[in-house]
This record gives C-alpha cells, structure tokens and sequence, in this order.
C-alpha cells in the first residue's frame, strides 16, 4: 500500500543529511580537516553534536560524505545517464559540470583537497572511495569507443588523467587568476578549447576524416 510519508520522511533525512555536510565543508574549509572539531561542524550546520551521529559514524565518514555530495554528486547523474552519441558533447557536459562546481564551491573543496596531500592515508581513501568509480566510468567509455574504432589506441587509464589534469589546471588558472592571460579567456572558450583539444587527442584520424 502506498505510504505518502515516506517520501517525506525520506526528504527531511536527505535535508538533515545535507544541512550537517555543508556545515561540515564550511569548518573544514576554515580549519582543515584535522583541527575540525564535530562540536563546531554541529554548530556551523545548526544541530546538536548528537545528531551528527545519528547520520555518521565519525568524521571521516562525514570528511567522505562531504567530498561525494560537493564534488561528485552532479557528475555522478551525468555518468549515470545515456551519454550524447558525439564524445565531443558528452565531453563539453562535463567540463560545464566541472566548471560550474569549481566557480560555486572550489573556496570550499580546495583546502580539503589540499590537506590531502600530507595524509596519505586520507589521500588513497578519497582516491579508491570516490574518485576510482568515476575515473573507472571514464575508462570505460574511452575503451568502449577505441574498440569501435573512433578514438585511436590509447591508453583509458593515461587519458582519463590527462582530461582530469588538464580540468584541475586550466580551470585553476581561470578561477583563481594564477595567469592573468585567462582573464581574457572566457569560461565558454576555455571550455571549447579543452574539449577540442582532447577530442584531437582521442580520435581516430581515419574516422575523423569520414565526417
């Protein structure tokens, strides 16, 4: 029998859920990940120090919780969607994805990501947890369209972190001007230069001459 409160229910845990990870983003993002205390992500998100661990164990599983929902959960509904038939538009959804969150939410991710760096521990939980599933995706699909013969012989692994690389510094360079020679590089610019740079990459010339 259909029960109308549960998809209520079901809604305020996600609401509640939500409201702790973007207070906890805000303190790790102004304390770093260690110094954080739950008392002040408690704080920070309006709920008792109690009700945090009613929706996570510890803040480790809250730190990943966080990552997942800020940096992954848009790409995750690209991915998981019949992508485009042309690699080169399903490409262009995800740097606008990419972009969109790096220039919304980068000032709250990148501390986090930068204190990864010096806990190795946290560092290959993040990688194996979060980041593989995607990267895997993007291997996937990059096989896929080489074993149809579009995209030349590569390597899935070495290109899927050329295409992360190449979002992480270009996008870098433009948001937080590191080169004021992106200042007149327009984000739709960047974002057809990266596209087409890594379908010249992929595709297989001989298919790219049929078209």
């Amino acid at each position: 029998m259909f029960d109308p409160t549960v998809d209520l229910k079901e809604q305020m845990v996600e609401h509640r859920r939500t409201q702790i990870l973007l207070g906890a983003a805000k303190v790790f993002a102004e304390k770093g990940y260690h110094k954080a205390t739950t008392k002040e992500i408690a704080q920070a998100a309006g709920v008792s120090e109690g009700t945090i661990y009613n929706y996570f164990d510890n803040k480790r599983e809250l730190l990943l919780a966080m990552i997942e929902l800020l940096a992954l959960q848009s790409l995750k509904s690209i991915i998981n969607t019949q992508p485009p038939a042309d690699p080169k538009e399903f490409i262009t959804i995800i740097l606008r994805d990419r972009y969109q969150l790096a220039q919304e939410r980068g000032y709250l991710i990148m501390p986090i990501l930068a204190e990864m760096f010096t806990d190795a521990e946290l560092r290959q939980e993040v990688y194996q947890k979060l980041a593989m599933p995607v990267a895997g995706f993007l291997e996937r699909y990059i096989q896929t369209h080489i074993d149809s013969g579009m995209f030349r012989p590569v390597n899935p692994v070495i290109a899927t972190r050329v295409f992360i690389g190449s979002i992480v510094v270009n996008f870098a360079m433009k948001l937080a001007n590191l080169d004021a020679r992106y200042e007149d590089i327009s984000p739709d610019a960047l974002i057809e230069e990266l596209a087409s740079l890594f379908m010249d990459m992929l595709l297989n010339p001989e298919r790219a001459n049929e078209k």
